[in-house]
């Protein structure tokens, strides 16, 4: 049986024209240009973690930000959430995190997240959390954040100026040489 070229080609043309059509037309269909995240900033407010959860005991009541989704957070913002103890999360894979990362912070490659999701089983849901990466060119802190807040933690910031901006501002660090 010989194969004519050109009906080959034909049937090839013709079901991914039917298929880009099918995806086109399902509400669940893969987009053809992935969106950019519009990442939303924390209010400054949101820094006082400890005070706003003094008050929430106090007056039994939320007064902080709501959440519907992870923040992004500046430099100062994480500083200020760090001087509070608040667990920071570096997404970076395992080498990155081993030459050098935010002082106590944890690693949780967002590439390997299934390998470490154990990890989150002994953070409580309700504490707040800062995912960080290399900086404003790395989108594996969004991508985590994101994942985080959707595995149930009610409080995620995202740090986007990362690693870089840390060490560049002179903040505290562990590195290899530690």
């Amino acid at each position: 049986m010989k194969i004519n070229f050109t009906s080959f080609l034909s049937i090839i043309i013709i079901s991914s024209l039917l298929g880009l059509l099918i995806n086109y037309i399902n509400p669940k269909g893969i987009p053809f240009i992935k969106e950019e995240r519009q990442l939303n900033w924390a209010e400054d407010s949101t820094t006082s973690y400890i005070t706003n959860k003094i008050i929430e005991e106090d007056n039994d009541q939320n007064s902080g930000e709501v959440f519907d989704e992870a923040k992004a957070i500046t430099l100062k913002q994480a500083y200020s959430l760090y001087s509070q103890n608040v667990l920071f999360i570096d997404a970076r894979d395992y080498v990155e995190y081993e030459i050098g990362h935010i002082k106590n912070a944890v690693s949780l490659p967002y590439l390997d997240f299934d390998e470490y999701k154990n990890i989150l089983d002994t953070i409580p849901k309700t504490i707040p959390i800062v995912a960080y990466c290399d900086g404003k060119d790395c989108d594996l802190s969004i991508l985590l954040g994101d994942k985080l807040f959707e595995s149930g933690f009610k409080e995620v910031y995202i740090f986007f100026g990362g690693w870089i901006d840390w060490q560049m501002a002179n903040y505290p660090v562990e590195d290899i040489d530690d």
